[in-house]
């Protein structure tokens, strides 16, 4: 019999515990008949931990390879990924607990390669053909330092004997080290301010080993494109035979290209309006890849199907998977000769678990990684539906909205609406299934994922829609799609809150300081002085505001313009920050100096610090707190009741 209970305090069979169950793979690797993956152990203070399984047979479990004592994890960039990489059963790995790489040989054994002592980081490798050497990206710190200081370059590294030679410098940033079967050598590099969306460009060599000093020399060294024309190059793949793919957004999207020796040619008959690859937000993407079997065709992504890319026949074909998003994408061919491809995928009904997918036969070898959720009974999920919405100046932006679905229960009146804004801003939601955006339609709030100007996958001119106005249209547009919602009569005006971490907690808070829609917000890590940014975060994004604000110092009027804090004193709905002790991307500062501002203008607030974290929660116990005490925190602010959450002190606030 259902039940009527108020929007937002149904019983739900999602438990926070279950939101830290299990975290996504990534970096996934083939090796002989073997993948890796490594995967944040949340119960283990979110270490990294890699994982070995047999291809194609998951009658024994994935075995776990590193003792507690050591944590798969790079914080190149701050952001990561690339963090370790396979060759003939020898594993390399970085370490964060010393930012050493290590070596696992066949029986297990785990050796430094790297030197001890040093303020190196490591990420995005790639092995010879031979195991003589390894080329990465190496990041240098030091005491004390400013951004400005930190300095980025590719290195070989001899797998003997751990020498170090600096191949490639001069540029602020590299990625995507990659080599053919017969070493020749690619790279991508830009320079300040740009950021890997912005202008990128991508060099090709061929490499010269001297196995005797443990030396590389670059012959040949060209730069293949972004010299003539401005374009965001990423993820560069040698195919098969060799042949050197790369995704470029000349065309206004990032479309896939193939370089000849001597010129460009795309991959299709004409550039397609649509995205093939996202935002270089990390090392090691893979959104597509060659099939083994064939040197012209590649397996991609579709929109949301898997496709082959028969660049001969300049083709798109869709396959007949049962899934919808896809990403971390890898090739082999099985005993059998069929084309394998194993990635993450996920539906808007299942959640992302590593799937090896048959090209040949169309159909699901196995899973390797299998989400240790419980699955939610389909009576219970809601799909993201995308909409498209009127906002600012005559132009459209998006949102997926879900509707609160529990069969057990139903609300009087209109449900409350969540906003989510998520980070970047160069990010993008899309309508996967979401255990934790599901955690909350199960409990009836309504949500509203924005994809506001800005992001990606709509093209380079959507995302530059947020060039010199970050704070002004991903504000609006997050404002317009809960306005829009109201009109259609879906959802309570009087209930509205907005949610984002990091770049999504800048968009929060301003939303709440300049426009009067919402009734609360929560923070997560989130920017409230962006002049703070300007001074204090990493080099990778240390520079970013020249491009979405405007030069600081130069342009410093601007910058407290847009700042939240600066505009305080026109906060007057509640919010909750959560914040990581340890963050060095948006450092406890930006969160503290907000908090103690509404505090003194009486405003209920309330405030959160994790010990141990940095920037995204990684421990267990953390992302269970952190989504209990939001739900508890609008709970208070709009009168439902939330049972069995401890709660926090909010300041200038008396509970109903």
């Amino acid at each position: 019999m259902i039940q009527i209970k108020p929007f937002g305090a149904w019983p739900s069979p999602i438990t926070a515990d279950s939101l830290s169950s299990g975290a996504l793979a990534s970096d996934t690797c083939i090796d002989g008949d073997y993948i890796y993956w490594t995967q944040a152990i949340s119960h283990e203070q979110g270490r990294g931990q890699i994982f070995q399984q047999k291809l194609n047979d998951t009658s024994i479990a994935p075995k776990a390879l590193l003792p507690l004592e050591y944590n798969c994890l790079t914080r190149v960039h701050e952001y990561g990924r690339g963090a370790f990489k396979v060759s003939n059963g020898t594993v390399v790995f970085s370490n964060n607990q010393d930012t050493r790489i290590y070596t696992i040989d066949t029986e297990g054994n785990i050796t430094p390669l790297t030197q001890a002592g040093t303020l190196y980081r490591y990420a995005d490798f790639v092995i010879d053909s031979s195991d003589r050497f390894l080329i990465c990206v190496r990041e240098q710190h030091f005491e004390n330092e400013e951004p400005k200081d930190v300095i980025n370059v590719l290195v070989c590294i001899d797998l003997k004997t751990g020498k170090e030679q600096v191949i490639a410098e001069g540029q602020d940033f590299y990625s995507s080290p990659r080599l053919s079967k017969n070493n020749d050598l690619t790279f991508v590099s830009w320079i300040h301010p740009n950021m890997p969306w912005d202008y990128t460009k991508l060099y090709y060599a061929k490499t010269l080993f001297d196995e005797s000093t443990g030396l590389i020399e670059l012959q040949g060294l060209v730069c293949v494109a972004g010299d003539k024309i401005d374009e965001s190059i990423s993820q560069p793949h040698f195919g098969t035979d060799d042949t050197l793919y790369f995704a470029s957004d000349r065309s206004g999207f990032w479309n896939l290209y193939q370089y000849n020796g001597s010129s460009i040619e795309l991959l299709l008959p004409e550039p397609l309006e649509q995205e093939f690859v996202g935002p270089a937000w990390r090392f090691n993407d893979s959104e597509y890849k060659s099939l083994k079997s064939s040197d012209h065709k590649l397996i991609v992504i579709n929109k949301d199907s898997l496709a082959i890319l028969d660049k001969n026949a300049k083709t798109l074909t869709n396959l007949n998977c049962p899934y919808e998003l896809f990403s971390d994408i890898r090739t082999y061919v099985d005993e059998q000769g069929d084309d394998i491809v194993i990635a993450n995928m996920a539906s808007t009904t299942e959640p992302t678990e590593v799937i090896a997918y048959n090209v040949n036969k169309q159909s699901v070898v196995c899973v390797h990684q299998k989400s240790p959720a419980t699955r939610l009974d389909p009576e219970f999920i809601t799909v993201g539906k995308e909409i498209k919405f009127p906002t600012t100046n005559g132009k459209t932006a998006y949102c997926y909205y879900y509707e609160p679905k529990n069969p057990d229960y139903k609300g009087e009146g209109l449900p409350p609406l969540r906003v989510l804004s998520h980070g970047g801003p160069t990010g993008q939601s899309h309508n996967g299934y979401s255990r934790s955006i599901q955690y909350w339609t199960t409990r009836g709030f309504a949500i509203a994922d924005v994809n506001y100007g800005g992001s990606t996958g709509y093209g380079r001119e959507y995302r530059n829609r947020l060039q010199k106005s970050w704070g002004i249209v991903d504000v609006d547009d997050c404002c317009n799609a809960a306005i829009y919602l109201c009109d259609q009569g879906l959802v309570d005006k009087d209930k509205l809150t907005i949610e984002g971490g990091s770049a999504g907690g800048f968009t929060t808070l301003a939303s709440v300081a300049f426009r009067d829609v919402f009734k609360a917000g929560c923070c997560r890590y989130g920017i409230s002085d962006i002049t703070l940014l300007a001074k204090e975060t990493h080099k990778f994004e240390s520079r970013y505001p020249d491009n979405l604000i405007g030069e600081y110092p130069k342009e410093k009027e601007i910058y407290e313009e847009r700042s939240p804090l600066f505009s305080a004193d026109k906060i007057d709905c509640p919010v909750i920050f959560f914040q990581g002790a340890e963050d060095k991307v948006v450092p406890p500062s930006q969160a503290e100096v907000m908090v103690n501002a509404l505090k003194e203008n009486g405003v209920p607030v309330a405030y959160v610090l994790y010990q141990g974290e940095a920037h995204g929660f990684r421990r267990a116990e953390n992302i269970k707190r952190t989504m209990e005490l939001e739900q508890w925190f609008y709970g208070q602010i709009f009168g439902f009741p939330v049972e069995g959450v401890e709660g926090v002190e909010i300041f200038n606030f008396s509970p109903k």
